[in-house]
């Protein structure tokens, strides 16, 4: 903390210093508290603080092998999705000559990054967690990875981490910057006034669209450089989508309607579920492939509970011999979005909980889309909704409706999957728009 009493790098407002101090003094120590007992009862947190054992010995490991004579550029991101976002970039920097290395807050990221199959991680210089946001850490790993440019992606921010970087001269920016619809990030005065300490930290702020280019200025309304550039979120999924792994479905879903319900949660499940059994019954060219964002043994049990009456098969069970089944249950991670190829319906869950999980992946693939009532999180959603691209549901009743609709007009439904996928084909570029930003100056 004392290294900002006498700041020699650069100079920083008083706002900063205040809520530098706040944070470090009062809001670290709560939240090592508060972290250390929620450990105890949410083995996701526990599994986090586990996992980033041996963080350091991984870290010196990996930088050993780096190329002194190259700039690096260091990608942080949340999870999973946001990791997918920053590819199309890290792909164009190394192609311009940089070394990358990424950094991830999220257990999810660490198992979506540790699948058999994945290929993501060949180039990087380093992939590992984000160690904990106290100063002594932050200043430990810059002074290990020595980056040439910090990136935030969308949303992710860590307050040592920003406010020590911008204090050794060390540029960052933020790309596909989003800031939801009543974010506390600008809906009132401490929110404001805590993020214009980050945001006058960075070089770049690149956001999704106006609307959260206005936010953010609502919090900073002199920073230079923000700019609308799109979502790189576009460039990841149609780059993918033309190199991914198509996963064989069993003989039964040939020539079938495939509904494909992606990254649920229990309280989409508890929506979707008996409509999706009454359409079963009625409609006999239905397939459906029911994938759970988190395929616990528990959340698999439900599944199998609930259409207990239906033939049903496991991924890891599939066979050739599988001729009967009309569901098939995901018992696995990484497979989704090749999943959606075969789709030509889609529920997307997470909109019941937090937010929507990514809707472009199936859209990409040409499916008709549906999402619970929380998306605001998805400037794609709203904006699909917007153009009745996209379908929002309440409650199971709306659901229903939808899907029987739907099937019972599978032409239409196929003509919706088209245009949609359409609408995500003229949202390509922003990856090529925000490099240059990232490469200014570092060659």
């Amino acid at each position: 903390i004392s290294g900002w009493t006498c700041f020699p790098a650069r100079t920083i407002s008083m706002t900063s210093r205040f809520w530098f101090l706040t944070y470090n003094i009062i809001l670290i120590p709560l939240l090592s508290v508060v972290v250390k007992i929620l450990a105890s009862y949410h083995s996701k947190i526990n599994e986090s603080i586990e996992k980033r054992k041996g963080l350091w010995e991984r870290l010196e490991e990996a930088v050993s092998k780096r190329d002194w004579q190259k700039p690096l550029i260091w990608f942080h991101v949340a999870s999973a999705g946001e990791f997918l976002q920053a590819q199309p970039l890290i792909v164009r920097c190394i192609a311009e000559g940089a070394e990358c290395a990424v950094t991830y807050s999220s257990v999810n990221a660490y198992h979506w990054l540790q699948r058999p199959d994945q290929t993501e991680t060949q180039n990087l210089l380093v992939t590992e967690f984000l160690p904990v946001d106290k100063i002594y850490n932050v200043r430990r790993l810059l002074g290990l990875l020595q980056p040439s440019r910090l990136v935030w992606v969308s949303y992710d921010l860590w307050p040592n981490l920003v406010w020590e970087t911008y204090r050794q001269g060390i540029p960052q920016s933020l790309v596909s910057g989003i800031i939801h619809a009543g974010s506390l990030r600008t809906v009132n005065f401490i929110g404001r006034s805590f993020y214009h300490s980050l945001y006058e930290c960075l070089e770049h702020i690149l956001t999704v669209s106006e609307a959260d280019s206005q936010r953010v200025l609502s919090a900073i309304p002199n920073h230079p450089l923000v700019k609308v550039m799109g979502d790189t979120r576009c460039d990841s999924v149609l780059e993918r989508r033309d190199n991914i792994e198509i996963p064989q479905l069993p003989p039964a879903a040939k020539d079938s309607f495939v509904f494909v319900a992606g990254s649920t949660w229990p309280q989409d499940e508890s929506c979707i579920f008996s409509g999706l059994q009454e359409a079963l019954n009625k409609f006999p060219e239905l397939f459906l492939v029911l994938a759970p964002h988190e395929p616990t043994e528990e959340h698999l049990k439900n599944a199998e509970n609930f259409f207990s009456g239906t033939p049903m098969v496991l991924w890891s069970q599939v066979t050739a011999a599988a001729l009967d089944v009309r569901i098939l249950l995901i018992d696995s991670v990484g497979i989704l979005a090749g999943l959606y190829h075969s789709a030509k319906m889609a529920y997307v869950g997470g909109a019941f909980t937090t937010g929507v999980h990514n809707i472009l992946e199936p859209v990409a693939m040409g499916a008709a889309v549906a999402f619970g009532p929380k998306h605001s999180n998805s400037m794609e959603a709203l904006t699909m909704l917007e153009q009745k691209l996209a379908t929002t549901v309440n409650n199971s009743t709306e659901f229903r409706n939808w899907i029987f609709d739907s099937l019972g007009n599978q032409e239409h439904c196929i003509l919706l999957g088209r245009q949609s996928k359409k609408f995500v084909e003229t949202q390509a570029g922003a990856a090529d728009l925000c490099t240059p930003f990232l490469m200014n100056g570092l060659s």
